[in-house]
């Protein structure tokens, strides 16, 4: 184990893994048994990517980090010095051009009790690990199914056993993602934000509680008024999402990506649009 310092000369790393100050081996990593996220999920987390060298949007993601921790009451954790240059100094320390930074805060680690002591410290996790040269998304099929979360969607908080279950039914049904619908009306995927085309014009559902206001759909909303394609936040019917001319997601890792299919059957005519392509490409000539 080491402590994170100022980095030296890079290196290739498979991954790299810090905790609370260390960086520890992948293969023998290990917790407290008494860490609050992993008996309740108390704690936040955020995903950011690198392209060819550079961090993309890290300020965007810390701050939104920090409404995720203020929306929890979680304090700060002792990071030597501020989130930006640690995360800064062990991308550098991994050497890798292409990477995925997964960081995360807990509230803490005492035995078990739902009410946390007042003076408990923060626990922080960082991993940093190659996204494959092949990782885009390409396209996908979805199903859609019902939106049974809580109603702070906006807090990216480590309790995601109903994403996970989504993922899991998308699977069962061979699809490669679900679509939440809260009341009739489409919020996001299981980890993406959505997106239909109809006449020429984008519509998402509002950056609400019932959605997180992903990165990369500020991107993408900017790039499509770039483009001239009109934009509007506004909540789409179920009924929508299956007669849209397109329907897209988007997320930090796969960025922006067309579903061709919703419940089996086809989007339009089962081929990607072309919003999709100009807004991909749009997006991969912002981030390289």
């Amino acid at each position: 184990m080491e402590r994170v310092g100022p980095p030296g000369p890079t290196r290739i790393l498979a991954e790299l893994v810090y905790w609370d100050g260390r960086l520890l081996d992948p293969q023998t990593a290990s917790i407290s048994i008494n860490d609050r996220a992993f008996l309740f999920g108390d704690g936040v987390y955020e995903v950011i990517r690198s392209y060819e060298g550079k961090l993309f949007s890290l300020d965007e993601h810390l701050r939104r980090l920090q409404l995720s921790m203020a929306a929890l009451d979680l304090a700060s954790p002792d990071a030597g010095g501020d989130l930006a240059s640690l995360i800064g100094d062990l991308y550098k320390k991994s050497g890798m051009a292409d990477a995925k930074i997964y960081l995360q805060i807990t509230r803490g680690s005492e035995p078990r009790n739902h009410l946390f002591s007042l003076d408990l410290e923060p626990n922080l996790y960082v991993n940093v690990s190659a996204i494959p040269p092949d990782n885009g998304a390409g396209q996908v099929s979805a199903i859609t199914v019902p939106d049974l979360r809580w109603h702070m969607c906006n807090v990216k908080s480590t309790s995601l056993v109903a994403n996970i279950l989504a993922k899991h039914r998308a699977r069962q049904a061979g699809a490669g993602d679900a679509v939440f619908v809260r009341d009739g009306m489409v919020t996001e995927a299981a980890s993406s934000n959505v997106f239909i085309v109809e006449d020429g014009c984008l519509y998402t559902h509002p950056a609400d509680n019932h959605v997180l206001a992903g990165v990369t759909r500020k991107h993408v909303l900017d790039l499509a008024q770039d483009k001239g394609i009109p934009v509007r936040e506004e909540k789409v019917s179920r009924e929508r999402l299956q007669t849209a001319s397109e329907v897209l997601l988007s997320d930090t890792i796969h960025d922006v990506y067309p579903v061709v299919m919703i419940d089996g059957q086809p989007v339009k005519d089962g081929k990607p649009g072309p919003v999709a392509g100009l807004l991909r490409s749009a997006f991969r000539e912002l981030t390289r």
